[in-house]
């Protein structure tokens, strides 16, 4: 009989360890789910800020990039618009240079049609 009492108190003594055990395990689980819970909300709220900020970045980046292209454009549209001036500039001193060249030239050939008419002018008279 002593054999089974202390059978009996051997298996009650393991079972309230193996339930103490348990409800130890229990509580510490509950902790560690709750502080992953806690970790989890944690990690959600900075990378929303951090999207947020990322998200910020990104559109003075592309406010930027706008300033950019505008001020790129005006840049070229002046310079367009002085090559422009450039070309009629051109233009105008090609022609007054033509114009000049050709009004030389024509002076040139009225000089020597001048010149002819004077030297046959001149034979007229002495065969006469």
């Amino acid at each position: 009989m002593l054999k089974r009492h202390l059978l009996l108190a051997s298996i009650l003594a393991g079972t309230f360890a193996v339930t103490a055990c348990s409800q130890q395990t229990e509580d510490n689980t509950e902790a560690a789910v709750e502080s992953a819970g806690d970790d989890a909300a944690a990690n959600a709220d900075a990378a929303a800020a951090e999207t947020q900020e990322t998200a910020a970045e990104a559109e003075v980046a592309a406010q930027n990039a706008g300033t950019e292209i505008a001020e790129g454009a005006e840049t070229a549209g002046a310079d367009a618009t002085d090559a422009l001036a450039n070309t009629g500039e051109a233009v105008v001193v090609g022609a007054n240079e033509a114009v000049a060249n050709t009004a030389e030239v024509v002076a040139d050939g009225a000089s020597a049609v001048e010149n002819k008419a004077s030297e046959n002018a001149v034979e007229a008279e002495q065969q006469y």
